[in-house]
């Protein structure tokens, strides 16, 4: 506890409530329970090691040598600047952003990164699924799903879900499409 900054431990606590939302065994579990059980978990682990290395100073000492007991996933590459809430629901993804924000979920296979101008800025409770690739410095607004395979290259207006390559928006998000990326 004393170890991380106040900002990195609420963001890896929001990660680890949000990496169990959908497990009933795990419903009302107390904060330091829910973390253990998350640590059990390779996904997880390459979120708090993302956490702990771009954290606070005493924080980034701290994932830099703790994490040579546990080798890295190399499998998963995790840069910018991303709020709290963060699932990365597989291994194999590369996910390269300017800044994303709260609840942001993605499949595997996921490539997010840099085409010449920039990279994306992503906006809150944002589901990139399977296999899709983000690339550019391109603006993904809120609420929005983003289908599997799908290639994004152009901006993306909050509360749509967008499919295809080229991907295109094919409808609004609706209240019960939320529970899905919230």
């Amino acid at each position: 506890r004393l170890l991380t900054d106040k900002d990195t431990r609420d963001k890896i606590n929001e990660d680890s409530y949000r990496f169990l939302k959908w497990n009933s065994d795990c419903k009302g579990m107390n904060p330091q329970k829910r973390f253990i059980r998350c640590c059990k978990e390779q996904e997880f682990r390459n979120v708090l090691r993302f956490r702990l290395v771009n954290g606070s100073h005493v924080a980034s000492l701290i994932g830099k040598i703790g994490f040579l007991f546990s080798p890295a996933d190399r499998s998963v590459e995790i840069m910018g600047d991303i709020k709290g809430g963060l699932m990365v629901s597989h291994r194999f993804s590369a996910i390269v952003v300017k800044s994303a924000g709260k609840n942001f979920r993605v499949g595997p296979g996921v490539v997010i990164g840099r085409n010449g101008n920039g990279f994306p800025t992503i906006g809150n409770n944002v589901y990139i699924a399977a296999n899709s690739t983000v690339i550019g410095g391109i603006e993904i607004g809120d609420n929005v799903i983003i289908g599997a395979g799908s290639v994004v290259t152009k901006d993306v207006p909050s509360n749509s879900v967008v499919v295809g390559n080229p991907a295109r928006v094919i409808r609004s998000i609706e209240e019960k499409d939320l529970k899905e990326i919230t």
